[in-house]
């Protein structure tokens, strides 16, 4: 019996969000691709946002999850942050171990602009600015590394990071596909050059990058990440290492909200407990709501 050439090691259900890692072309090259179709359409629904946020939030999220996809800890995390001088403001996101993502815009009502039909002008919605990545791996201090936007479309500026920040040359295509209103495709591919690759290697990746199709048409035609990988490639002996589900997840509660509420310190709990009614907080990144009464004012004051 003949094998799948597409069957990557930890995915049964290639419908499903999830990433895919690969090596190809004489190990000079390492690929990932990944589809976050429903992830996206989460995070718009939970956030509401104007079509122009939800493209830039998805290609945020997308590209943040293929740059942290090497997290090792469980306890090690990645946040990416986005600033510009646009109407978005920005976008900040956390990815976690396991390829779990949680994000959410400045601001997520927005006027949508298009380059041409159909294509969202995401660039003028995030506007000049910079973006920061921080890891943090379990060391004594987390990494961080900052650029400038050169052109707020997302995709092209992780690429330029990748450049400047970790000296690794990649080609990074994000894709948020919105119709009525709602994500039905989104996903991502990154090319990175490993140390062993030529400007052999260079110029073939750039021939095959100019007019590759766009990642959601790909994904609308049936694309695998796996295919859309082999696809952009054209390697026959293409390996694919491992593949992994993706999903938005947040990991909030009230408990970790107490210990927001505790770094206000004394002087600002003690204003808050004069309110008979109680406070409620609201997750920045899922909306969940959390509310503590007079009574749990107190019992944080008394455990500073």
């Amino acid at each position: 019996m003949a094998t799948d050439p597409y069957k990557v090691p930890g995915i049964e259900d290639v419908t499903c969000d999830h990433i895919v890692k690969a090596e190809g072309l004489d190990g000079k090259v390492r690929a990932l691709a990944v589809r976050t179709t429903a992830t996206c359409e989460k995070a718009r629904s939970i956030h509401d946002t104007t079509p122009a946020a939800t493209a830039a939030l998805g290609r945020f999220m997308t590209g943040s999850l293929l740059i942290g996809s090497n997290m090792k800890g469980e306890n090690d995390t990645q946040t990416t942050i986005l600033k510009g001088d646009g109407p978005l403001g920005g976008v900040t996101c956390v990815c976690d171990f396991g390829n779990k993502v949680r994000a959410y815009p400045v601001n997520p009502k927005i006027e949508t602009k298009y380059h041409n039909p159909g294509k969202i002008d995401v660039g003028s919605a995030v506007g000049n600015g910079m973006l920061t990545i921080i890891r943090d791996i379990g060391l004594k201090e987390p990494y961080v590394g900052s650029v400038e936007l050169i052109s707020g479309e997302i995709a092209e500026d992780f690429a330029y990071y990748l450049a400047k920040s970790e000296q690794t040359k990649s080609i990074v295509a994000l894709g948020v596909l919105i119709e009525g209103g709602k994500v039905t495709q989104a996903g991502g591919l990154m090319i990175q050059l490993l140390p062993s690759a030529d400007e052999k290697t260079i110029d073939y990746l750039e021939n095959r990058a100019s007019g590759f199709p766009d990642i959601t048409f790909l994904l609308s035609e049936g694309f695998s990440p796996a295919q859309i990988i082999d696809l952009f490639l054209g390697d026959p002996d293409i390996e694919f290492l491992e593949g992994a589900p993706v999903s938005f997840s947040c990991p909030c509660s009230k408990e970790r909200m107490s210990s927001g509420l505790i770094t206000l310190g004394k002087e600002e709990l003690t204003e808050l407990e004069n309110d008979p009614d109680g406070i409620t907080t609201e997750c920045h990144f899922c909306g969940c709501k959390y509310h503590f009464t007079k009574e749990d004012i107190e019992e944080l004051i008394k455990s500073i």
